[in-house]
């Protein structure tokens, strides 16, 4: 039994090299250009979820609740995460609601964008 076909088995072609590397490329760019706005938004759930701890909350004011999440995004290092538009709070009877909803544009290339929207809740009963 020869193998006469072997020597045609040389490998992958070069424009198929090309396309798997071309697609590689454009996988890269868009996980580059995403994980900075998701890796945010953990910083900004991970405030969110101290609030669960907070003990303090059934005393104080609904703005004073929103100047202590301010702070404790300065300490995460949050800097576009705009709180006057994407936090909502409110206290009633013995709840207290702490919602965050923003959307984040990122662009993609040229007049292409992602928009990702983000969204975490807590309700806390004291």
């Amino acid at each position: 039994m020869t193998f006469k076909s072997s020597k045609k088995q040389t490998g992958a072609s070069a424009p198929l090299v090309l396309i798997i590397l071309g697609m590689a490329a454009v996988m890269l760019t868009i996980a580059f250009k995403l994980y900075p706005p998701i890796f945010e938004n953990w910083q900004v759930e991970a405030v969110v979820s101290s609030f669960e701890d907070d003990n303090e909350l059934e005393e104080l004011t609904v703005s004073e609740i929103q100047k202590r999440f301010t702070k404790r995004l300065a300490m995460n290092n949050v800097r576009d995460f705009n709180a006057a538009e994407g936090l909502f709070i409110s206290k009633d009877d013995d709840l207290i609601t702490i919602e965050v909803s923003y959307e984040v544009r990122v662009p993609m290339y040229r007049n292409i964008d992602a928009v990702i929207k983000f969204e975490k809740l807590l309700e806390k009963n004291y």
